[in-house]
């Protein structure tokens, strides 16, 4: 039954996303611009509009991105989601020095015009962990969960 469940509750956030996905023309012909001069090899795109802004979601070299420019197409923040060989060296190193015993999981790198900061997610057989890194590699933990 909680198989069923579950497989309804993505059903239904799967189809409310394509109520909410639209056509590329739709969108405002400043945020096209701005991004398809910024993300030209961008596949696989769909677009959201709300009252104050727009957000696109698409893949680039494997990595699945989520953008939000504002109406007149100025970038405001970022997602994009990949696994450790995306990570900046300088972060990975250190997170497998002071987290030897876990195993990446899969990060999101979350930016702005004035930061970039990168969650971690990490396992190991009885926790996940999430650890936040800013560009320069200052770890801390955001949060952590027992495996059930």
């Amino acid at each position: 039954m909680k198989k069923y469940v579950g497989l309804f509750g993505f059903l239904m956030i799967a189809s409310v996303f394509q109520a909410l996905a639209f056509n590329e023309k739709e969108v405002n012909e400043k945020v096209i611009q701005a991004f398809k001069k910024t993300f030209p090899s961008a596949e696989k795109v769909n677009w959201q509009e709300f009252s104050d802004r727009y957000m696109v979601h698409f893949q680039e070299s494997n990595i699945q991105v989520v953008v939000d420019y504002d109406k007149d197409g100025n970038y405001l923040r970022s997602k994009r989601y990949y696994q450790e060989d995306n990570l900046p060296i300088n972060i990975l190193y250190k997170i497998r020095k002071k987290y030897a015993d876990k195993k990446i999981f899969g990060v999101t790198e979350v930016s702005t015009d004035t930061s970039i900061d990168y969650y971690v997610k990490l396992e190991d057989e009885k926790n996940w962990m999430t650890i936040k890194s800013d560009a320069s590699g200052s770890l801390e933990v955001f949060e952590k969960y027992q495996k059930q």
